[in-house]
């Protein structure tokens, strides 16, 4: 366990509801994100880790696709449990032999589903599309042809389609229009990027209390007028002010009242997460657990000013939310110069400790500057922000 690290990409249905998690860990010192060493002892070391990190806490109720080796398929021992939430991802090394084939009816026998990882058709692999539930393309590595090509070689297997690598509007668009079931990559924590798209009026209220809090200067009476111009900010404002987090003599029933007591730093953090609520409907829920679990992660390991970190980590998926260039809408925010350096350029300190946590969430370990911190306080501080994540968007919704 002591070096053992974890971090989650989501994979979103082409309603863009959330199916699952890709778990992305290396155990060892070697700086290789996925257990692919052919070594038994690595597999062991992954499965033991779900007794020590805690299965619920990485993904849930919803499933969880994991990487296995071809050893994994032909030893019995190795089978986890979650079996009813695991998808076993064959990675594309492993040859469809007699004994692999019958390792993964085994494994199906036991009520796990099989995605076969960066596929590439060719006929060996036609008993063992029958047998599985997932095919990964890597949408970059086929480019538009071979992603044509291998769909229509998939068309006669009753088999779910993933769009792995999926890392532009466009290509999420193409993707989308070839009806593939499932979509994964780095454009969903990323903009889509249109030119001069108009913001929805609430969102526009939204991006304008933003504006007020994140001012040095701000006046609660700003805010107060501010918020007023929305009755669902408003109505989460006062169901959070009147909860149990709070010790009070009587209900608060104004929005005066609920500023004055949240008060000072306090009121930036947690009425910024409302507004980060409103700003995700319409998008994939998972992106607010992202921009959640980043900003938790931020404030954790940003010491000193963990308080700034938190705020820089939450916005840096602001894009995202809003649809439109990160440097436009920081444009319209009051923010001091080295925040903004920050999430623009991963400039200065704030800057450093952001880059750092993005390189963490999506498995490049081996690109880490761990100045002041080590690979466990990265882990650490993931599995914290995870849970408080989770915990936090109960709360809020």
């Amino acid at each position: 366990m002591d070096n053992l690290f974890v971090a989650r990409q989501p994979i979103y249905d082409s309603n863009d509801c959330l199916t699952g998690y890709e778990l992305l860990y290396r155990a060892g010192d070697t700086d290789i994100a996925e257990f692919d060493d052919g070594k038994i002892a690595s597999s062991q070391v992954i499965l033991n880790s779900f007794l020590d990190i805690g299965f619920d806490d990485l993904v849930g109720s919803t499933n969880a696709f994991i990487n296995i080796t071809e050893d994994f398929i032909l030893d019995e021992s190795l089978t986890p449990m979650y079996e009813k939430q695991i998808v076993l991802e064959l990675l594309e090394e492993i040859v469809p032999s007699t004994e692999v084939i019958s390792g993964v009816i085994r494994l199906k026998d036991h009520g796990y589903r099989i995605a076969l990882d960066d596929f590439k058709y060719s006929p060996e692999y036609d008993e063992l599309l029958e047998l599985s539930d997932f095919v990964k393309l890597d949408v970059i590595q086929l480019g538009e042809d071979g992603i044509v090509r291998e769909l229509d070689y998939l068309k006669q297997y009753n088999v779910k389609t993933i769009a792995e690598k999926v890392e532009t509007q466009e290509m999420y668009a193409f993707c989308k229009e070839l009806d593939f079931d499932c979509f994964q990559g780095f454009y969903f924590c990323k903009p889509e990027l249109i030119k001069h798209k108009k913001i929805p009026s609430n969102k526009l209220v939204v991006l304008n209390v933003m504006k007020e809090l994140l001012d040095p200067d701000f006046s609660f009476s700003e805010i107060e007028k501010a918020l007023a111009q929305d009755a669902t900010l408003t109505y989460k404002l006062l169901r959070y002010v009147n909860s149990a987090a709070f010790v009070r003599r009587k209900e608060i029933d104004s929005i005066k009242e609920a500023l004055a007591l949240i008060g000072g730093d306090i009121i930036l953090k947690w009425t910024t997460l409302l507004l980060m609520v409103q700003l995700v409907e319409g998008k994939p829920q998972a992106l607010l657990v992202t921009a959640l679990v980043r900003a938790k992660m931020c404030e954790l390991l940003g010491n000193e000013f963990s308080g700034q970190m938190f705020t820089v980590g939450l916005l840096s998926l602001l894009d995202a939310l809003m649809d439109r260039p990160l440097v436009d809408l920081l444009d319209d925010l009051t923010l001091s110069t080295n925040v903004k350096m920050a999430l623009l350029d991963y400039r200065g300190d704030n800057g450093e400790v952001l880059h750092n946590v993005i390189r963490y969430e999506q498995g490049k370990w081996d690109e880490l500057i761990l100045d002041g911190a080590d690979m466990k306080d990265y882990f650490s501080c993931y599995m914290d922000a995870v849970k408080w994540a989770d915990s936090t968007i109960e709360s809020l919704q």
